[in-house]
């Protein structure tokens, strides 16, 4: 269990912290590091580090090797591999003694700690704390991956700036973004996810955002929290946690989020897609080229990205850019340059037929996000809706599924292929919704489904693929542009649909 540094730092006091400090690259000596963690015991003396590593496969040179214990793996048996690759200081918890020797011409710092997980997260919060970067940390259930990305990319184009990898969101996650930050870093972009109560209130303890960021509140992660109340006490944690000179941006559409601004003792600002807010979004349109709005009733935006989702996204963005000082103008600018983020909504064309890539993950609401953005596209092609199992939602599994298939018919897509037994729910809600049987196609695997589309597409056709991530639906997204690519489907496109029909 981490022991965070208590109390609300000023950015002021964590400027004078980093003059004093010297930067990254003057405080991971042995006695600094041990003074910084509980029950940390300097073992051996050695070189500075200027950097933290946790996986001794990676570049090491000039690290800190972090000796994490997982449910399968122990890296303290890989210390010395560690070494070998560049390593120049080691935090173990265990006895030096009991662990694989050394190379003898190694000269390296050891620091010994109860719990090296929990050693992690105070030296995080040790580091953020001696460094004046503006932190922003943002969670929610849908959409702060994207927003993560978009932002770190934004403010990258002002300011030196770092964001955290990929989705390192959790306990190991948070504390090696926040250990990206170096002494010129004036903006630091971190993710903070959760998978069970009481994480998220750690997590911001360490990162102690300047401003904090709920994207939304949905049915996600219902087995570790227990229901919808508990994602939104969950969520509320990082709000909660902001200091008073702080600011917290929320989503003004969701009533969850707006409950936040309640015990949040920062500046609260809103976005907003359905009424008026601090920033909002009017005369939504969806095209090919991605999505047109207007900002604050009056300025014409155009994103590269599809759906309602991403306009909340980007008004969020501009909140936060604009607060941490950069002008309007050149966040619009950069916005427009943002790519899709990897397989969220990602559009991608081969043989004709555009598929949008929506295979990271899956809940409930960003299901019923990726519906309507495709809907919006109007009766430009035929939209087909390929759906695998939605995990981690409990006994609400079957009910929240179902929901899922009567919005398939309730936006009026034209196919569903529902992958897995896991799925079926979804088939039989569009059923009930309905949606014709023949359009309705349930497959047992991903092959399956890779042979009814091939037997099936045609040139102009719009493909979603979506589902939780351990579905691997991003498999069948990479095999079939490639079969697509190849033009591996019948020169019949009658009697591809039939196939397809009678299957």
């Amino acid at each position: 269990m981490v022991a965070p540094v208590t109390g609300k730092v000023s950015s002021q006091a964590r400027s004078g912290a980093a003059r004093r400090s010297g930067g990254p690259r003057g405080w991971l000596t042995a006695a600094r590091v041990a003074k910084a963690l509980t029950g940390g015991r300097v073992i051996q003396r050695g070189k500075t580090a200027i950097r933290v590593e946790t996986d001794s496969r990676q570049d090491c040179t000039d690290s800190l090797f972090v000796a994490l214990r997982g449910e399968r793996h122990d890296a303290h048996d890989h210390i010395a591999h560690a070494v070998e690759r560049g390593a120049v200081g080691l935090l173990i918890d265990r006895p030096l003694d009991e662990l694989p020797p050394l190379p003898r011409t190694a000269s390296v710092f050891v620091v010994q700690v109860p719990d090296t997980g929990a050693a992690l997260l105070e030296l995080a919060a040790a580091h953020r704390q001696r460094h004046a970067a503006k932190v922003i940390g943002i969670t929610g259930s849908c959409g702060k991956t994207s927003v993560k990305e978009w932002l770190g990319a934004v403010l990258a184009q002002a300011m030196p700036t770092v964001r955290s990898p990929k989705s390192y969101n959790n306990h190991i996650g948070v504390p090696l973004s926040l250990l990206q930050i170096e002494a010129d870093t004036k903006a630091a972009v971190v993710e903070i996810g959760t998978s069970g109560p009481g994480e998220i209130e750690r997590l911001t303890a360490v990162a102690q955002p300047d401003v904090g960021i709920v994207t939304c509140v949905a049915s996600a992660h219902l087995q570790g929290l227990g229901s919808l109340e508990g994602v939104a006490r969950e969520k509320a944690s990082l709000p909660h946690g902001l200091s008073a000179d702080g600011h917290c941006i929320l989503n003004g559409d969701d009533a969850a989020c707006r409950a936040m601004a309640t015990g949040c003792a920062a500046a609260v600002e809103f976005t907003s897609v359905t009424g008026k807010a601090e920033w909002f979004a009017t005369d939504l349109q969806f095209h090919t080229l991605g999505t047109s709005f207007r900002l604050n009733g009056e300025r014409a935006v155009t994103l590269p990205g599809l759906g309602t989702h991403n306009v909340h996204n980007a008004l969020t963005v501009i909140a936060a850019a604009v607060h941490i000082g950069m002008p309007l103008d050149d966040v619009l600018a950069a916005l427009a340059a943002v790519p899709s983020t990897e397989r969220r909504l990602e559009p991608k064309t081969s043989g004709g037929v555009t598929v949008f890539d929506d295979t990271y993950n899956m809940n409930p609401e960003s299901a019923r996000a990726a519906l309507q953005s495709v809907a919006g596209l109007g009766a430009i092609g035929r939209r087909i809706v390929v759906f695998g199992e939605m995990l981690e939602l409990g006994e609400q599994s079957t009910a929240l599924h179902h929901e899922l298939g009567l919005e398939v018919a309730r936006t009026g897509q034209d196919r569903l292929v529902v992958v897995g037994d896991g799925a079926g729910p979804i088939a039989d809600g569009a059923l009930t919704g309905g949606m014709i049987a023949a359009n309705v196609h349930r497959v047992p695997d991903l092959e399956a489904a890779r042979q009814l589309l091939l037997d099936s597409l045609e040139p102009g056709d719009f493909v979603l693929c979506k589902a939780s991530r351990r579905v691997a639906l991003d498999r069948l997204v990479d095999e079939l542009l490639v079969a697509l690519g190849r033009g591996d489907r019948p020169t019949d496109p009658e009697g591809g649909r039939e196939a397809a029909a009678g299957s």
